[in-house]
């Protein structure tokens, strides 16, 4: 509990962390780059950077992990890395190196467990399809593209401010709760148009049930007929906690109070995450991408 570790994630998980013990992993992996990431120190009288983390992967350095993946009970897993072999040699060492790792993260996942992979969209698409070997394909639960940036400029090609977050479970057991993000001020104007004298905004709903689905409830409620979405004690109860609106035809709808809503339930485009801005790049780069494989 509350340790951090600091090295290679695969032999941190190897020696520390139990089977089917962690709630929720999210990692933000190297991405296949092909980039040095340096770390800066300024002071007044020294300048200078060394290599904090390289993101270059070769066969020269994957070639233990492919073996290893060859010994364990990952055949299709090996099978597809052969074949990426062939077809993706720029993907290839890297998704070799990720295969064993990703690997031992599902071994330590609970079953209510829930696995957040974050990658850019050149890498996203090769290791969707190792985490639906390793996680299933159906316990995969959806792709969520996160905009990270909001100004680029590609001269050749359409701007690139995205980035993908794969989510898996290991079970149909897992744990989600709905995440829900604030109305708009322009829903809020279009629908909450009406004001308590407490200040209390609120949208009026239709009561009545007139070719819906399954029927409702024919009686009349102050001098109006109608069939009702409500049984004629609930309808009353609105009416003692004052909540029904009544138009100018006395026709009683029912208040929606703009508080008592949560808000718009959490898509999977994620635009209201803002970077934080770092004084050096290339600080920026290292917080970014963090310590090797972790």
């Amino acid at each position: 509990m509350n340790t951090l570790y600091l090295g290679d994630c695969l032999y941190v998980l190897r020696e520390n962390i139990p089977d089917e013990s962690v709630d929720l992993i999210y990692i933000d992996p190297p991405f296949n780059s092909k980039r040095d990431y340096n770390i800066f120190f300024d002071d007044k009288e020294i300048q200078s950077q060394r290599i904090a983390f390289e993101d270059t992967w070769t066969l020269k350095n994957i070639q233990d992990s492919l073996v290893e993946l060859h010994t364990m009970k990952t055949e299709y897993l090996y099978y597809l890395l052969l074949t990426y072999q062939k077809v993706a040699p720029h993907a290839f060492p890297y998704l070799t190196m990720m295969s064993l790792r990703l690997v031992e993260l599902h071994r330590v996942l609970k079953p209510t467990g829930s696995f957040y992979l974050h990658c850019d969209p050149t890498m996203s698409h090769y290791l969707k399809t190792v985490c639906d070997i390793i996680f299933s394909k159906e316990n995969y639960r959806t792709e969520i593209t996160w905009m990270r940036t909001s100004a680029h400029s590609d001269a050749k090609s359409f701007a690139n401010v995205s980035d993908i977050i794969l989510f898996y479970s290991k079970s149909d057991e897992f744990t989600f709760e709905t995440q829900y993000q604030p109305y708009s001020e322009d829903y809020i104007e279009k629908y909450y148009k009406h004001r308590e004298e407490n200040g209390k905004v609120f949208l009026d709903r239709d009561l009545t049930a007139g070719g819906l689905s399954g029927g409702g409830y024919e009686y009349v409620w102050k001098g109006v007929k109608r069939i009702w979405r409500c049984p004629e004690e609930t309808m009353e109860k609105y009416e003692r906690e004052k909540r029904l609106y009544y138009t100018n035809k006395g026709t009683p709808r029912l208040k929606q109070y703009l508080d008592d809503m949560p808000g718009v339930p959490l898509t999977s485009i994620w635009i209201d995450i803002r970077q934080s801005i770092l004084k050096h790049k290339n600080v920026s780069a290292i917080q970014h991408k963090s310590q090797k494989h972790s």
